[in-house]
C-alpha cells in the first residue's frame, strides 16, 4: 500500500491543478465577456409587437455602442396589440448615462439576412433611464410604407416601356436581338475586314509583294552594296581617294599642301595690314572717303533732280524722230555734189 505521505502528495497535485484550471476558465471568460462579467448590471424592459429574430443574447447597442445583451424575450400578459411582447436587457449600470428617459429602441439587423439586435436611439432630455425603467418601442416602417408608389409606379411604368422598345426592336438593343439589321451590318463590317486582308495579302498589291517576294529585300540591299564595292575599291586603291591611301606619295603631296596653306595664312597674320594700327586707320579713312564720296554723288542734282532725266530722255526722241526720218526718206539727208 501506497504510504500517507505519498497519498497526501497526490491530493496536493490533484488540488493545485484543480485550481489552476479554475484559475485559467476564470481568466478566459472574463476575456471573452469583454472585462464586464463582475461589473454591476441594469435590467430595462422593452414592449413590442413582436420579437421575430430576437433571441436571449442578442446584442444591445446605443447609438452603435454596445451596452449589454437581451437577457429574456416573453410575452407579457398584455391585450395592448403593441405590447404583446415583453423583452428584458441588461446593460451596464455606468452606461446608463447614456440612455436618457426619451430615448426609443427598435429590432434592426445590420444586413437584410443578419442577426437582429436591439438598437437604442438616445434622445435629448437631459434625464437619465433607472434600473427597472420601460424604453419606448420604435416600430420598423414596413418596405411598402417606406416608398414613394408614385415614383415607385413610374419607375415600372419606365421600365415597361423599355422592355416593350426591346420587344418591338424600335431602341439599339431590340434590334440587336429581335431585328437582323445590325447582324447583318455587322456581318458586311466582317465580310469587308476579311476581304482588305485578303487584298493586303495579295501578292499583286503593294503590301502583298512587301511580304511575299524580294523586291523590298532588294531596295534595301542595293545601297549596301554600293557601299561595300566603294569601300573595296577604296581598300584596293582604285581611284583617287584609293591610290591617296595607298599611295604615300600623295599623302605627302597633300600634307605639303595644307602646311603651304598654313604658312601662307601665318604670313598674312605677320603682315603689315594686319597688324599696323595706321595701315588701318589710313584704310578706313579710305572708306570713309568713298562713303562721303558717294553720298555726295547720291546727294547730287543728276539724282535728285529731273531734269537732267528729262534733257536725256528729249534727245532720245529727237534720235528716234531723226532715225525714223532717216529710214524713210534717205535722200533727204544724202546729197552729191559734181564738181
Amino acid at each position: 500500500m501506497p504510504s500517507a505521505q505519498r497519498v497526501n502528495w497526490a491530493k496536493f497535485r490533484v488540488l493545485a491543478v484543480a485550481v489552476a484550471a479554475s484559475l485559467i476558465l476564470g481568466t478566459i471568460s472574463y476575456l471573452l465577456t469583454g472585462g464586464t462579467i463582475f461589473e454591476p448590471k441594469a435590467r430595462l424592459y422593452i414592449y413590442m409587437d413582436d420579437a421575430t429574430g430576437l433571441a436571449s443574447g442578442s446584442p444591445v447597442r446605443v447609438d452603435g455602442i454596445g451596452v449589454g445583451k437581451v437577457d429574456l424575450v416573453e410575452l407579457s400578459g398584455s391585450n395592448d396589440p403593441q405590447r404583446v411582447v415583453r423583452v428584458s436587457v441588461k446593460v451596464d449600470r455606468d452606461r446608463l448615462d447614456a440612455i436618457t428617459t426619451d430615448s426609443t429602441a427598435q429590432a434592426s439587423t445590420d444586413s437584410p439576412i443578419g442577426d437582429k439586435f436591439v438598437d437604442i436611439t438616445s434622445g435629448v432630455n437631459p434625464q437619465h433611464l433607472q434600473p427597472g425603467a420601460e424604453i419606448t418601442f420604435k416600430g420598423t416602417p414596413e418596405l411598402m410604407k417606406s416608398i414613394d408608389l408614385a415614383t415607385f409606379q413610374k419607375k415600372i411604368h419606365e421600365i415597361e416601356l423599355l422592355l416593350d422598345d426591346v420587344e418591338q426592336a424600335r431602341s439599339p438593343l431590340g434590334k440587336f436581338i429581335a431585328g437582323e439589321e445590325l447582324y447583318t451590318e455587322l456581318n458586311n463590317k466582317i465580310r469587308a475586314l476579311q476581304q482588305s486582308m485578303h487584298a493586303a495579302a495579295d501578292t499583286t498589291s503593294a503590301v502583298g509583294q512587301a511580304l511575299y517576294t524580294d523586291k523590298l529585300y532588294r531596295q534595301a540591299m542595293e545601297p549596301l552594296q554600293r557601299l561595300d564595292e566603294s569601300l573595296a575599291k577604296l581598300q584596293s586603291g582604285q581611284g583617287s581617294m584609293g591610290q591617296m591611301l595607298r599611295d604615300g606619295q600623295q599623302y605627302a603631296s597633300a600634307l605639303g599642301q595644307v602646311g603651304e596653306l598654313r604658312n601662307s595664312i601665318a604670313s598674312m597674320k605677320r603682315a603689315d595690314m594686319m597688324n599696323s594700327d595706321q595701315m588701318h586707320r589710313d584704310l578706313s579713312r579710305q572708306v570713309e572717303t568713298m562713303i562721303q564720296a558717294v553720298d555726295t554723288f547720291n546727294a547730287g542734282p543728276l539724282l535728285t533732280t529731273s531734269a537732267v532725266y528729262d534733257n536725256l530722255n528729249g534727245m532720245a526722241r529727237e534720235l528716234h524722230g531723226t532715225l525714223k526720218d532717216f529710214r524713210e526718206n534717205p535722200k533727204k539727208f544724202l546729197r552729191l555734189k559734181l564738181f
